[in-house]
């Protein structure tokens, strides 16, 4: 841990309450895959990146979020493929509006314990692609809460980028430039695992018609990518020509110490960017400020010097990687949320601990 710097500590915490059960594994406790987080007014929803499912709970006094109520999207959204995780990675609400992003990763498949040498090489030379995963969707949180409320018996607007068009994120990003070779490899054809240094979207914001879609990897010699759509009015998420050349997409690089974006978060006119490792390591966590990134038309490339480092989030060994970061109610202060949590951070049967830092603008 030489030459980074000390993690701040925290001026406070808010203990989450999740006491509903997985849409996956029942036996699962929905602590130890937290993998988002963004405030509604009072309430915050959460994901695990290892069910179907978006969690809503309510802040109250005490530091406590409780009031678990969970929400089956295999129920209310179309999805890309037939089964599996969904790998939630992002969220983000404006107004009523609660959008969602998956990992868009494909993974290679893990060495147990107990594996033999051939079993290991076996595992190492697989990697599995989930459509599940492939998915930026946005519904109505009225929707969600009074699923039957309001209805006039007209069909609801696709809500999922690319379903039934052939063009969802990967395919928007397949023959570009600086991304297209992580995402189907020369040598084997197949895209490079996320956890590989390939495509990993693990942050999420939206600002009107525009999101922001933060990268954990890749990672290119140390540059950090934001990918930015504009959607349309219409029926679906349609993306805009906004880059060069009426390009789909525009490109924003980050020059954050080698680290991958982990979350995003709207606060003014600026994003709060969680930044992490891209690979399958300990280390520093820290969220940076891209000041004015919502009143940017053009494309950004951001060297250290236009990143302001607001604080650094601790970490642990194998554990507390934060994964979600959301602004509270008094504008001044952010949560981080944290994946693989130690067990000092859980209390009781449901209950996990979140950070709170105070921001400085």
């Amino acid at each position: 841990m030489s030459g980074w710097p000390r993690p701040d500590d925290p001026s406070g915490e808010i203990s989450l309450v999740l006491d509903q059960r997985s849409t996956l594994d029942p036996k699962a406790d929905l602590r130890d895959g937290l993998s988002a987080v963004a405030r509604q007014g009072s309430h915050l929803w959460v994901a695990n990146d290892e069910t179907t499912s978006l969690e809503r709970l309510t802040l109250e006094a005490g530091d406590q979020a409780r009031t678990h109520r969970s929400f089956d999207l295999t129920h209310l959204l179309e999805l890309p493929g037939d089964r599996g995780e969904m790998d939630i990675e992002g969220l983000d609400v404006e107004d009523d509006t609660l959008w969602l992003l998956g990992s868009h990763s494909s993974a290679r498949k893990q060495v147990k314990n107990n594996a033999t040498p051939a079993e290991a090489r076996d595992s190492l030379a697989t990697v599995e692609v989930s459509q599940r995963r492939r998915v930026l969707a946005r519904l109505s949180t009225k929707d969600l809460l009074d699923p039957g409320g309001g209805r006039t018996g007209q069909q609801q607007r696709p809500t999922v980028l690319g379903l039934g068009r052939g063009t969802d994120l990967v395919d928007l990003l397949a023959d570009d430039l600086h991304l297209g070779s992580f995402i189907q490899s020369s040598t084997t054809g197949r895209p490079i695992p996320g956890k590989d240094n390939g495509i990993d979207c693990e942050g999420l914001a939206v600002a009107g018609d525009r999101v922001f879609i933060g990268l954990r990897g890749p990672v290119l010699r140390g540059w950090a990518m934001i990918i930015e759509l504009q959607v349309g009015g219409g029926p679906g998420l349609e993306p805009q020509p906004i880059g060069p050349g009426n390009r789909r997409y525009r490109k924003h690089f980050l020059r954050l110490h080698g680290l991958g974006v982990r979350d995003l978060c709207r606060h003014g006119h600026d994003l709060l960017v969680l930044a992490g490792p891209t690979m399958e390591l300990d280390g520093r966590a820290a969220v940076f400020r891209w000041r004015g990134a919502l009143t940017s038309q053009a494309e950004a490339v951001l060297t250290k010097d236009d990143l302001h480092c607001e604080f650094d989030a601790p970490f642990g060994e194998d554990e507390d990687h934060a994964e979600g970061i959301t602004v509270l109610d008094d504008d001044r202060s952010a949560l981080v949320l944290y994946g693989t949590p130690s067990g000092k951070r859980k209390t009781g049967r449901h209950a996990i601990k979140a950070d709170i830092f105070r921001l400085s603008a």
